[in-house]
């Protein structure tokens, strides 16, 4: 039951933080919490949060007070006295030397012997860390868990359980805001409404006192549960080319791994499971195969193009009707109508679709116009063989039949679906049907575009029954309609993954269209005037339109009356061949959507902004609904590539998918059909019209629009461009986030950023000729880094909360606790680094690159001049050139934000002094860490080079299985951007953590979350939080 209910997702108001930052004193805590007064101090303290095993006794004994000498750690509002960690200014605290606890450790090669006065002094008494203690030192450190969803996902998730009451603290993020409210349309997953007309430019945040409440839709009732995979709202780290630690961890289990074309040589039919079957099951087989539905749950894995071809005949055995476009259409624009006037609801305005329609109307106008009647078989186990729980069974089995339509599950036609709906047939780059290769009469160039029309006409049916199904048979708002327990788990093995991207795929559809039936005349204006008093009220109706709204009910209603009890069958002369162009899709935000698009274009650093923006007002005119706009998108674009490119692609490069290339065919400047506006194709027409699929089209298709509109890019760039590379155009490169050198790039000064593509002024260094890489598309091949061993990180279920818990393995005393910090700046200061290069190799002949605009290389490989300071002359060395290959696709994680606690620390002074001095910090340095996590720091004149083939990094520098390294990139952004093309050339993920935003042993802790080896310690001179001291 809970499947159909809506998420409730509520932002707490809670009290501000104090002026200085520091938390409030505790008023109550989550019931998920361990109960800390029923459990001794020190026995077993935190098993009832994470379920982690205690190495604790619980007979240990009681620890003698702190000695005199040594000052407790101490926060403003009279914390628990914790036992103070003494050391000399400037050293790192290290670890203890004791072993851990019931794990056996690995021999790491020692260190040189350390001068007498480097060593920190460790209380020699060691405290049972108690609830208070343990509240406090960890607050606003994240938990990293994973928690299970449907269809056997886990979903990654960060919480702070020690700060329910802080608001501040529950809302540190590691993701950038969307910068647009269009780019909404990228996810699922609940989040804070963009404010309209606000664009998030860097790190700009908005402040609370800026948000209003505005009118919005109501949430449908019905909740698909669905998401996209990766997590869209974390595809942009705060640090430039990184991600978030949801989308790194569901990277290996993403749509776009997970769903991939499987190659069919044809119809897998029923028939071959004869031979299985018992004499019985075979004859009832054979014996309704040409009925109504015979072929959705017989084995039947179809083929929709030879489904096509087959016509209605074939269209009948999975229940469909050879469908009148007319009525298709206006039941189109009807539901669209009603479900905006129940997500409007003002006053006496339908509830749900049963308050305009009662169920037996439903089930006549469904199975008259649209279905065949439900066979016998369906029926089975339905209380109501015409109430609406049959009605739900039959659109559900009919759209989950296999291969018989679009299936959204692919990324690729959650991308091409536009292509569809606005490029006439034939298509040469998709898998499509060609209905040039068919005489039968039925077949005509549209009827995909009309298959696919169906197939959202049945989604949005389905889509209100349910939503209506929840309303009144789980609220008992009516006697006639109940939902029990069964029902529900009868509904969940009747849909599918498809299924529940057939309902997201309709609510976009409903969400971006008004449709109208037959051809736009020049001059023409189907249902302008209604549509402009919709946009001058958005979400609002007007007392007319209500009004009307009630007639056209009434009118539908009337109809009704009159029709037979049993659904009679359409004539069987009916010609329904006529052109499904005559469906006109009215977008209803254009405005919105422009504007969206030069939000991208301004933020990747386009050149030419004021030619795009000209060009596309005077494409659509003035005004949201002008006669130009309407010409743009109810008429069929034509595509037709270069020769040379035509004749290079197939069908299946519609799926073609590769770490360094993803095809996609731009409209060809000339090939504008008569009447049509020059908007480019069918992928600026999907952005203009908003109706744009959850995932990572969004950039895909964004990008594309801007090169489509831009004439000069079309003609130098060519019309096939490469998602997954990137392009130099008039001196300057843009790449796209799936590309290692874009990742790498990143962050250095003077790249722009915008969801997952960013713009540079570097050009690649051609090593064949010597000459920079220009107007030209660019791909670079890499291998994907070692694997990890075991099954990817998301499947580890608790074993990573266990694996990165605060509280370690071991004992909670004060001695098992250290406090790791940076080591002083002026250490990372002694090494200078300048980017020099970056040079492309083993690229093809130039004719062959000139014909295709197509610069494929083998290996990129980036240069810097490093330099080291001298210990004893302080005089920088002669500057020598370091080379990485980029040869590993490895990723970057923005290390999650932390709140260190609150207190001062104690160091101890010059030798001879008895006293230690007190360091005060309004915060703390960093959370402490536990000895279960072993990290090494390495400066960067330290880092190993590419460890030699058969052995990995790990092995060449002497790295334990569960060690982190901890890279020390301090300094300016080319070290950074160095530290990145090491992880590249060696082959390990690494966090991006940057000091003053989370300290270093939150990075140890999710790197050993998800499983990262590296740690980038990034930051240039003087702290981001001015709260936090130490950097």
């Amino acid at each position: 039951m809970p499947l159909f209910f809506g998420r409730r997702h509520s932002i707490s108001g809670g009290t501000q933080p104090e002026q200085d930052g520091i938390v409030k004193e505790r008023a109550r805590r989550r019931t998920s919490l361990p109960d800390f007064h029923s459990v001794r101090r020190g026995s077993g303290l935190f098993q009832g949060l994470l379920r982690r095993p205690s190495k604790i006794s619980a007979s240990a004994p009681p620890s003698p007070p702190p000695e005199k000498d040594e000052l407790p750690l101490k926060r403003s509002n009279s914390a628990p006295k914790i036992p103070a960690v003494t050391v000399p200014p400037g050293v790192v605290p290290s670890p203890p030397p004791s072993p851990r606890e019931g794990i056996v450790q690995p021999q790491v090669e020692r260190e040189p012997k350390r001068r007498a006065g480097e060593y920190h002094r460790v209380t020699s008494i060691d405290t049972v860390l108690g609830r208070d203690d343990i509240e406090h030192i960890f607050s606003g450190a994240p938990y990293f868990l994973l928690e299970k969803g449907k269809y056997r996902q886990f979903y990654p998730i960060v919480i702070f359980p020690l700060d329910d009451h802080d608001s501040s603290i529950q809302n540190l993020w590691d993701r950038q805001l969307l910068p647009h409210a269009t780019y909404t349309l990228c996810t699922l997953h609940a989040h804070l409404p963009v404010p309209e007309g606000w664009v998030n430019e860097g790190e700009t945040s908005v402040q609370l006192t800026r948000w209003s409440k505005v009118k919005a839709p109501k949430r449908a009732t019905f909740d698909v549960g669905l998401f996209e995979v990766p997590n869209m709202l974390t595809m942009n780290g705060i640090e430039p080319g990184t991600v978030g630690f949801s989308h790194f961890l569901e990277i290996p289990v993403g749509d776009a791994a997970t769903f991939t074309p499987q190659t069919r040589s044809g119809q897998q039919n029923g028939w071959l499971r004869l031979t299985n079957l018992s004499a019985v099951e075979a004859y009832e087989l054979m014996e309704h195969h040409g009925e109504p539905y015979a072929q959705c749950k017989d084995g039947t894995n179809h083929d929709r193009k030879q489904l096509l071809g087959n016509g209605p005949s074939a269209w009948k055995r999975i229940g469909v009707r050879d469908i009148e476009l007319q009525a298709l259409v206006n039941r189109l624009q009807f539901l669209k109508e009603l479900r905006n006037d129940i997500l409007h609801k003002e006053g006496n305005a339908a509830g749900t679709i049963l308050d305009v329609e009662s169920a037996g109307q439903l089930y006549t106008g469904l199975f008259t116009k649209f279905l065949f009647p439900p066979s016998r078989f369906m029926t089975v186990g339905v209380d109501e063989p015409r109430g609406l729980k049959a009605q739900i069974k039959a659109i559900t089995t009919v759209l989950a039949t296999p291969g018989a339509w679009f299936d959204f599950c692919y990324v690729d036609w959650r991308l091409h679906a536009g292509q569809l709906l606005w490029e006439s047939a034939p298509h040469v780059d998709g898998d499509f049907f060609d209905s040039s290769q068919s005489d039968r009469p039925w077949v005509f160039p549209s009827l995909e575009r009309k298959w696919f029309l169906i197939q959202m006409l049945l989604s949005a049916e389905l889509l209100l029954r349910l939503d209506a199904s929840v309303r009144v048979g789980f609220l008992r708002r009516s006697g006639g309609l109940t939902i029990s327990a069964r029902d529900v788990q009868n509904f969940d093995q009747l849909r599918t993954k498809k299924v529940d991207w057939d309902l997201v795929a309709a609510r976009r559809f409903m969400d971006s269209f008004d449709f109208s039936y037959g051809v736009i005349e020049a001059g023409e204006f189907p249902r302008k005037q209604q549509l402009q008093q919709q946009q001058q009220q958005p979400g609002v109706r007007s007392t007319q339109q209500k009004a009307a709204a009630k007639r056209r009910h009434l009118a539908f209603l009337e109809s009704l009356r009159h029709r037979p009890s049993t659904p009679t069958p359409p004539a069987t002369h009916q010609d329904n061949t006529e052109s499904a162009w005559k469906c006109n899709l009215i977008p209803g935000r254009v405005d919105q959507q422009l504007v969206g698009l030069y939000v991208f274009a301004e933020m990747v650093g386009w050149p030419q902004m004021d030619d795009l923006k000209k060009r596309l007002r005077f494409s659509l005119g003035e005004g949201e609904l002008s006669q130009q706009t309407l010409d743009a998108f109810c008429r069929p674009v034509h595509n037709a590539p270069p020769e040379h490119i035509a004749s290079t692609l197939k069908p299946s490069d519609m799926y073609t998918r590769t770490r360094s290339y993803r095809p996609l065919l731009l409209h060809t400047p000339g090939n504008e059909s008569p009447g049509s506006s020059a908007i480019g194709g069918w992928v600026s027409r999907t952005w203009l019209s908003g109706f744009v699929l959850p995932g990572d089209m969004i950039s895909h298709v964004l990008l594309g629009t801007v090169l489509e509109n831009t004439p000069d890019a079309m003609a130098k760039l060519g019309p096939l461009a490469n998602l997954h590379g990137g392009f130099a155009y008039n001196g300057r490169s843009w790449w796209s986030k799936e590309c290692v050198v874009g990742r790498v790039l990143a962050p250095l000064p003077g790249t722009k950023h915008c969801l997952a593509w960013m713009g540079c002024a570097i050009l690649p260094l051609n090593t064949n000729t010597g000459d920079r890489l220009d107007d030209t598309w660019l791909e670079v091949d890499t291998l994907e880094p070692p694997a990890m061993q075991g099954t990817a990180r998301i499947k580890a279920g608790q074993r990573l909360s266990i694996d990165s818990s605060p509280f370690g393995m071991g004992g909670l005393t004060s001695g098992t606790f250290s406090l790791p910090q940076d080591p002083p700046l002026e250490q990372a200061a002694r090494v200078q680094i300048d980017f020099d290069d970056l040079s492309f190799t083993d690229l093809p002949s130039p004719l062959q690159s000139a014909s295709e605009h197509r610069a494929s290389s083998k290996r990129a490989t980036m240069s810097f001049s490093l330099e080291t300071e001298s210990e004893d002359t302080h005089q920088f060395s002669e500057p020598h050139i370091v080379q990485f290959p980029l040869k590993y696709n490895v990723r970057y994680i923005t290390s999650h934000e932390c709140r260190t606690p609150a207190g001062f620390i104690s160091y101890q002074g010059e030798q001879g002094q008895q006293q230690p001095h007190l360091r005060h910090h309004r915060r703390l340095p960093g959370h402490p860490l536990h000895r279960s996590f072993s990290y090494r720091t390495v400066g960067l004149d330290g880092l190993p080079g590419p460890h030699a083939p058969g052995t990995s990094f790990a092995q060449s520098i002497g790295l334990s299985h569960e060690e982190v390294v901890v890279v020390d990139a301090r300094g300016s952004r080319e070290k950074e951007t160095f530290a990145r093309a090491w992880c590249a050339a060696v082959g390990y993920h690494a966090i991006v953590g940057r000091v003053g935003r989370t300290c270093v042993a939150c990075c140890v802790r999710e790197a050993r979350a998800l499983c990262v080896k590296v740690v980038l310690r990034v930051g240039e001179a003087g702290s981001r939080n001015p709260s936090i001291v130490g950097y």
